[in-house]
This record gives C-alpha cells, structure tokens and sequence, in this order.
C-alpha cells in the first residue's frame, strides 16, 4: 500500500507538505502541489478517508433524504433529474453522495448527529412528516427541494413555481376555449399539491370562471392513477374537455385512459402535464407541459448545502423559487364544439 511517506520521498517534500496538498488546506505553491498531485496520480496513493474524518470532524458526505418507497422514487425521471444536478455539484467539490430512502420512526436528525453526514438534502417531503422533528434543532445544515409549509417556512429551499406553473397553463387552456377544464394535482399532503390547486383556482375565477370542486382530483403521482381518473372522467354526464396533470407520468397514463375510452387527443380532450421530463416529447402525441428545471433545482441545493457547510448557518433562510414555462407540444388544441 502507498503511504504518505512514500508519495513525499517521491516529490522530495515533506510528508506535512503532503497532507496539505491532500487535503486542501494552508499554503502550497502551485509548482510544488503540481508535483505531489502528479506524484499521487503515479503512483496510486489512495488516501484513508476513514482516518482523515476522524481528524477534521467531517465525513466529506452529503446526505440526500427522499421519504417515499424505492418502487416510487427509482419509476419516476422526476427524481433523476434533481438528483444528478444535486450529483455532478458534489462531485465537482469531491464530496460523497449518500441517498438515504427513508424508513418509518428513523429521525433524519440521526444522519447528521451520528457525523454520517456533513449536511443534508431534502426531497419531496410530506406535510407533517414526523421524521423531520430534530432537524432545525440539532443545526444541522440541510436544504430542501421543496416546501414543507406554505408559508413562514423556516428552512432554506429552492423550489419551482407551481402557482406560475398552473396559471399558465390554465391560461392557455382558456383562450383555446376550454371551461371545463379537470385537475389531477397529485396526493393531497404535498405542498407543491396545494400550490398547483391554488394556481388553478387563481387563474379560474380570474378569468370569470366558478371553480368546480367536483373538478379538482387528489390522486398518486403515477401513469396508473392517470389512466384510472381518465376512464372515470369520461363517463360523466359532461365531461371534461381538458384534463391538468399534476406531473407527466399521471398525463401520459391520462392520455391511454382517454385512448381506451375512444377519446382523440386533442381533438377530443386536451391534456397538459407538468415537469417536461425526457418523456414528454417523445408521448403520442408529444405532450404539452409546464417545465420546471429539475436539473437545476438540485445544482442551486447542492451549491447552497455547501456554502451552509463552510461558511456556517445563515441568520435568515435562503429560499429560492425557480421559474416555470408552458411548452406547447400537440396534447392541446380548440375545445369541440
């Protein structure tokens, strides 16, 4: 095994001179950490991470939390994309990825006091999940791609506009003369949830319109809830002539249900998705959606995590929302007449 002895007679430096350069601190001239860094890539010294943890008190991981069942992360590209914009940050500051699924009655807290973890992120956390209890409490630095409250939220956060998101496409259905118009928000204990309803009510009534309650669906983020609703829907007395979906794999499921149901989309029934995953465009047809930029979403909370990390815990909480864009494909078109 290479040692730090061995990569320090090899540079003719000191072994101090080479635990420096390894680990980022103090001042090297640029001509000497060349030389060790060429000397380590030569000859393959590895450095003990284990060790080097217990010397700075830093385990050089970040702990990513997303509390929902591996069936349901790993089906939906929403994930992906967060997660390699969260990914490709860490790795560009040699920093580790620990994805933790979350378990029942294991406080997140844990991660971070049981120095696991340098700092957290979190994913699409639930209204009132107990397991967050201890987070804000043990000064942990953590950041979440979501909200967990509507308002006076304590925490730092990036996240998209879904009000924005939903108004617009709200507004596009609108002026296609759409009025009956469903909502497949998606399950009722997210906050984005209750952010695209708040966004379709606003857009509603300021355009002249009632909101039908009846309208307003609280379903699974998933093709299979989508293709369920959709058959439902269509044997309403009068239904729907557009359908909103809180995510994309609920329109895509939506548009093989009205497709069974011998609905044409979209002369027959417009549907419009939400995300713009690499999916959308390829749907038949190819599907018009809201965009969020996930990728992005997880750069900005890697960046802000590791800023919390080095700099320390900020007195007031960053909190960041990312715009939305109605991209208009061929699942919408002049309501039927």
């Amino acid at each position: 095994m290479v040692t730090l002895k061995d990569v320090a007679r090899a540079s003719g430096v000191s072994i101090k001179t080479v635990s420096r350069v390894v680990n980022g601190t103090a001042e090297v001239s640029a001509e000497t950490r060349q030389r060790v860094k060429g000397v380590i890539s030569d000859l393959g010294y590895q450095p003990n991470t284990m060790a080097r943890s217990l010397v700075n008190g830093r385990s050089n991981t970040v702990g990513v939390i997303i509390p929902h069942s591996v069936g349901y992360i790993f089906s939906h590209p929403f994930f992906n994309e967060v997660l390699r914009g969260i990914a490709e940050v860490l790795a560009n500051n040699n920093l580790n990825l620990l994805l933790h699924l979350a378990h029942q009655n294991t406080p997140y807290a844990q991660l971070y006091n049981q120095r696991r973890v340098d700092g957290l992120i979190f994913m699409s956390v639930l209204t009132g999940d107990p397991n967050l209890d201890g987070v804000l409490e043990s000064k942990s630095p953590c950041v979440f791609t979501c909200r967990i409250v509507e308002e006076n939220n304590p925490t730092h956060w990036v996240d998209a506009d879904f009000v924005g998101g939903l108004e617009q496409a709200v507004e596009h259905l609108i002026s296609l003369g759409h009025r009956r118009m469903a909502l497949l928000a998606g399950p009722r204990n997210l906050i984005s949830v209750l952010l695209r309803v708040k966004g379709y009510r606003q857009a509603v009534t300021r355009n002249g319109l009632t909101v039908d309650e009846d309208n307003i669906h609280y379903v699974d983020f998933s093709s299979e809830a989508g293709h369920d609703l959709a058959l439902q829907l269509m044997k309403k007395p009068n239904p729907p002539t557009a359908i909103l979906c809180g995510d994309d794999m609920m329109a895509i499921g939506v548009i093989q249900g009205l497709q069974e149901a011998g609905r044409r989309v979209p002369q027959d029934v417009s549907v419009i998705g939400f995300d713009d995953i690499s999916l959308a465009r390829f749907s038949t047809p190819p599907l018009t959606t809201i965009r969020q930029d996930t990728f992005r979403k997880g750069q900005i909370a890697a960046e802000t995590l590791i800023r919390l990390m080095t700099k320390g815990i900020e007195n007031s909480p960053f909190q960041q929302i990312l715009s939305t864009q109605l991209i208009i494909r061929n699942t919408t078109a002049l309501a039927p007449r």
